[in-house]
Parts: C-alpha cells; sequence; structure tokens
C-alpha cells in the first residue's frame, strides 16, 4: 500500500515525539488495542503489543506498535490491491466496476505528537453511518460466537403461523440466539409457530432485506443457516469500509447505498429524507465513488451510451426495424439536440453488429412521458457518466431487490428530493419548475450551495433502530475484497 509505504518514511522522524513515553501512555495504546474487537488476536499488532510489555527498547517498539495501530484505526485491513485486480478482470470482461477510494488525509506526525493517546484514537473514529453502533454489534456477534453460536436448523417444509412441527422449538431458539425473538407472555406449545414467533420471523426478514411475510420457506431458512462467523466476517469488512468513507462537514449532504437500493438525505447529519431508488445491475454495476451535486436538468433529453447502442438498439433494429419509432428514439447527426435527423431506414444496421465498425451517429430521446430519463436529472459531472434522475417504471419500486438500471440511479420520488434542495435554493421555485416541467421544456438550474453525494457499497449496516441489517451483495464484492 502506497500510504503504508509513505508512514513508513514519517515513521523515522517520529521516534523523537515518544523518545520516553509515559507508563500512563502505554497502558492507553495497551488498553485500545485490548478493547478492539475488529483487531484479528493473532494479528502482528497483537504480537507486538505482547512484546511491548516486556520490552528493553521501549521507545522503538512503542513507537512501532503505535504507528501500526494507527494504520489499522484508520484504514483499517481491507486487502485493496487484490480487490483492484479483481476490478480490472471484469473489465476485461466487459464489466465496467469501480471503486473510487478516498483516503483521509491524516498528519501521522501530528497524531503521534499528541500526548493523549485515548483522545486521539477517540477523535479518529468515523461519526457517521452509525459506526459506533456497528462495532457494538460486531462485539455481540463474537459473544455468540464464544457461547458456541447457533447451529445449523435440518431442512424442512414450509412453515407459516398456525402450524406445529417439532422444528419450531429450534427455530425459536434460533431467533432467541440472534435477539429477534424477544419471548411470549402468553402460553403457547413449544411446537406452535404462533403469533410472537411470526413476529420475530418477520423481524429477522427485516434485516435481511427479504419480504417479511413471516413464511419460513427455503429462502430464509438459508439466511437462518448463515453462520455467525460469515457475519462476524461480513461486519468487519464493512466496518473498514466506513473508515475510507469521506468525513464530511457540509450542512447538506446525499448518500446512495447501493446495497440496500436507498437514497438518504441529510441535514446537518440528520436524516431527512429517505428514498427508494434503482441500481446498476450486475453486468452495469454503479460506481462506488464521491462527487458533488452541481445542477439539475428539468425535461431532460436521454443521450443513448454508445455501448447502448452497440449492444442492444443495433441487434433489436435488426430483429424489429420499428424499435427506435416504439420507443420513440431519434437518430441525430451531433450531440447537440436541434442537429439534423437521421432515417433509420438509410442505415444498414448489420455493419455495426460488431466492434470494427464505430456506429457514425448518436441516438436520442426527447422530453416525454416515456422518456428513460423522467422529468428531473440530477447532475454530478464525473467521468461514469452517472447521475440520479426520474424514470417512467416506477413499477419497479415496489420490488425488494432494485438493480435493473445501467449504472445510473433511479429515484422513485425525484420531486420530492427536490423539494427538499430547493429549501437552501432561492432561485428554485417548486411552483416555476412544475410549470416548466408541464410545458416539456429542457430546462437546466445550478445548485448553487455545495451537496456533497457519496455513492457507497456498505452490504451490512445499523439502522435507526439500532438493528444489525443485512443488505444484498449485488456485485459479489464481499466475496472479493478480502480483510489482510
Amino acid at each position: 500500500m502506497q500510504v503504508k509505504k509513505i508512514f513508513l518514511i514519517l515513521l523515522c522522524s517520529v521516534n523523537f515525539l515518544f523518545s520516553t513515553p509515559s507508563t500512563e501512555q502505554v497502558n492507553q495504546l495497551l488498553s485500545a488495542i485490548k478493547k478492539d474487537v475488529t483487531l484479528n488476536p493473532r494479528s502482528s499488532i497483537h504480537k507486538k503489543a505482547n512484546i511491548l510489555k516486556k520490552s528493553t527498547q521501549l521507545e522503538r517498539d512503542f513507537n512501532q506498535l503505535y504507528y501500526d495501530f494507527l494504520v489499522h484505526t484508520i484504514y483499517g485491513e481491507i486487502d485493496w490491491k487484490s480487490f483492484e485486480l479483481y476490478l480490472s478482470n471484469n473489465q476485461e470482461n466487459h464489466i465496467n466496476s469501480h471503486w473510487v477510494k478516498r483516503p483521509l488525509n491524516i498528519n501521522i506526525n501530528q497524531l503521534m505528537a499528541h500526548k493523549n493517546i485515548t483522545q486521539t484514537l477517540r477523535n479518529l473514529e468515523p461519526k457517521a453511518y452509525h459506526y459506533k453502533q456497528l462495532r457494538l454489534a460486531l462485539y455481540k456477534l463474537y459473544k455468540i460466537k464464544w457461547q458456541g453460536g447457533w447451529g445449523k436448523l435440518p431442512p424442512f417444509k414450509t412453515l407459516k403461523k398456525g402450524q406445529s412441527r417439532t422444528i419450531v422449538s429450534r427455530l425459536r431458539k434460533r431467533l432467541s440466539i440472534s435477539g429477534d425473538y424477544k419471548g411470549c407472555t402468553s402460553k403457547v406449545s413449544k411446537n406452535y409457530y404462533g403469533t410472537c414467533l411470526q413476529k420475530a420471523v418477520k423481524n429477522f426478514q427485516k434485516r435481511h432485506n427479504v419480504l417479511a411475510d413471516g413464511i419460513v420457506g427455503k429462502g430464509t431458512q438459508k439466511l437462518l443457516n448463515i453462520s455467525v462467523e460469515s457475519k462476524i466476517k461480513k461486519v468487519l469488512l464493512n466496518i473498514d469500509r466506513i473508515k475510507w468513507l469521506p468525513r464530511r462537514t457540509n450542512p447538506r449532504h446525499i448518500v446512495v447505498n447501493i446495497p440496500e437500493y436507498m437514497l438518504h438525505y441529510y441535514e446537518y447529519g440528520k436524516e431527512k429524507k429517505r428514498l427508494r431508488v434503482i441500481v446498476g445491475d450486475t453486468k452495469h454495476p454503479t460506481p462506488i465513488f464521491s462527487d458533488m451535486l452541481s445542477y439539475l436538468t428539468l425535461n431532460p433529453y436521454w443521450k443513448v451510451p454508445a455501448s447502448i447502442i452497440k449492444k442492444e438498439i443495433v441487434p433489436e433494429m435488426i430483429k424489429n426495424p420499428n424499435y427506435l419509432k416504439k420507443h420513440k428514439l431519434e437518430i441525430h447527426k451531433t450531440w447537440e439536440e436541434n442537429s439534423s435527423i437521421i432515417s433509420s431506414k438509410s442505415i444498414n444496421w448489420k455493419l455495426y453488429l460488431d466492434n470494427e465498425i464505430k456506429f457514425p451517429y448518436r441516438i436520442m430521446q426527447a422530453p416525454s412521458d416515456k422518456n428513460a430519463l423522467g422529468r428531473i436529472k440530477f447532475k454530478f459531472p464525473n467521468k461514469f457518466a452517472v447521475y440520479l434522475h426520474d424514470t417512467p417504471t416506477k413499477h419497479l419500486f415496489r420490488k425488494k431487490k432494485r438493480a435493473f438500471s445501467h449504472g445510473c440511479i433511479r429515484l422513485s420520488k425525484p420531486f420530492s428530493l427536490l423539494q427538499s434542495l430547493a429549501k437552501d435554493e432561492p432561485h428554485i421555485s417548486t411552483e416555476i419548475i412544475s410549470k416548466i416541467i408541464k410545458s416539456k421544456k429542457k430546462k437546466e438550474i445550478n445548485i448553487t450551495k455545495d451537496i456533497p453525494i457519496d455513492l457507497i457499497y456498505l452490504t451490512t449496516w445499523v439502522n435507526d433502530k439500532n438493528q444489525l441489517i443485512f443488505g444484498d451483495d449485488i456485485y459479489q464484492y464481499d466475496k472479493y475484497q478480502t480483510r489482510k
């Protein structure tokens, strides 16, 4: 890791900072290491901590240990080199997976100069994304592991409320261990699936982001049988992901958590709005990166990317010459919306089936109720050409898993988000915007005050009810993004 190389150089210059570490400083560091539930007990940090306890070269061993622990605290243990190789392999397979890292700009010299180690480490802890609560949830999972875990349930037929089966008592015990079943005031047979147990099953299903119908079918059984060790591994990985997220201090902030299929809008650190979103499918993953929302477009034109033209539109036109007309798509000479329109009949579509000949024109969709971008587009210019936008396919928001786009984020209620943004933008009037939208004329409006937007990938998080939630690992990043 490049950051680590820089830190190693800096380490040589910090020896004077703790030429004679006090007993209190040594104890603070050792205590922090002992309490850090994210550290592997067999890690080099723990080994160095044991060496420090009986060190004859206190200055050197203390500085080395403190440096290592700071790197762990700030950056975690994700093997980024291995993961970036995986992303590169995806590119070769024509899957444009991107994860842009944002390392913290921290001066290690200044950190190690602070005498109060406990306070220094506390200040480094992320304050957002329920980071503290996620660490507490991790400790609870470890406690379950130390007590023997929950074991696997044997296969059984679909179980519904009102049925009596011998498996019910084992199901109740399993959900008690994970904290989903809280007990029941009414007396029921241990083998009877009653209201209290159904409530526990629904809670478990909600925490795993699946349909909470209280029916224990194959899908729910599979989730119940995921080991506590696997869950610990997932939580550790997501704790490390949070460490790499930007530490925002802006009054307003937008976060899209891709595995959650949700957009969160914050004002002064408090969530003010939560919207369902549709994200990129497995062949067109939504990139992980951060930027600034800068302007919005009303009644946008959809300018079809070259990749979609090549892979989808050309094959469709060969099969059905009326495909473009059906979807109200126009062929233009250039990207200018008023440029000359080319007749689809004048084009030999078969010429562009392979990759040798580039399609020479531009295809776009004028503003309408069927426009793929809907009526509002929120822009944060980036190299991935990804943005937030409206969509005519509103029925897809009723689904639990919503990975259907080509990478952009489709919003369930774009006008609702616009209303929130307009409160801090005096020049944006929702009444005027409504009139513009009805006119079907394209209009761009600037956002004058910075609004950071982070597209993130957390497959495990703690919600506002302090519940540990497990999301959908859409792009299999959990599998390939490992910790050292």
